[in-house]
């Protein structure tokens, strides 16, 4: 259970918050540099990824962690299993930024029961994605693209995973609408 929070408990965590809003990052440090380690192996494992892949992700992720924790976006909870899926997300996006589609849904294209085979359907599919909005977009990415299972993708925002499951039906059927899509896509 300590290791869940890296080993921190509430108060410690409270410290934690209230050095990096003074700019104060040596205990940061000192935390997460334990978990950076298990997290660039954790990446090169389950999804074999390069060091420098793997360290650029959980690097990526290091920095918005701070950011979330010094803009209060984050609470004292499962803070390693957030930091992984972080990470993993980081690291899909990177390899995702050296793919011609940057808007987020070329995940999409292998998920449906019909290839999407030429820029036409491509162009419909990314205008059908940008009409999405944002949690829709987030939730669909981290499913599909992050491999989170819906369960998970519950616990991060704290709701159950029926809501988030409605949720992800509705967010489909929405970009089905705007893309004509025929097919049945596979969640």
């Amino acid at each position: 259970m300590k290791h869940k929070n890296f080993g921190l408990t509430e108060a410690s965590f409270e410290k934690l918050i209230a050095d990096l809003k003074r700019n104060n990052t040596c205990f940061f440090e000192q935390v997460f540099l334990k978990q950076f380690q298990e997290t660039m192996n954790y990446l090169t494992r389950e999804y074999k990824a390069s060091h420098e892949d793997a360290y650029d992700a959980t690097m990526d992720a290091l920095i918005e962690f701070r950011t979330r924790f010094v803009d209060g976006k984050l609470q004292y909870g499962n803070l390693r299993f957030l930091f992984t899926k972080m990470a993993s997300q980081m690291l899909f996006r990177n390899k995702k930024k050296n793919t011609v589609d940057v808007d987020g849904i070329a995940f999409l294209s292998h998920e449906t029961d019909t290839p999407l085979e030429d820029s036409y359907e491509m162009d419909l599919l990314n205008n059908a994605w940008k009409k999405l909005g944002d949690s829709c977009k987030e939730l669909l990415t981290q499913h599909f693209y992050g491999k989170m299972k819906l369960s998970e993708i519950a616990d991060e925002f704290q709701k159950s995973p029926a809501t988030i499951r409605k949720q992800k039906e509705r967010c489909l059927k929405k970009l089905k609408d705007h893309f004509g899509l025929k097919t049945t896509v596979k969640s």
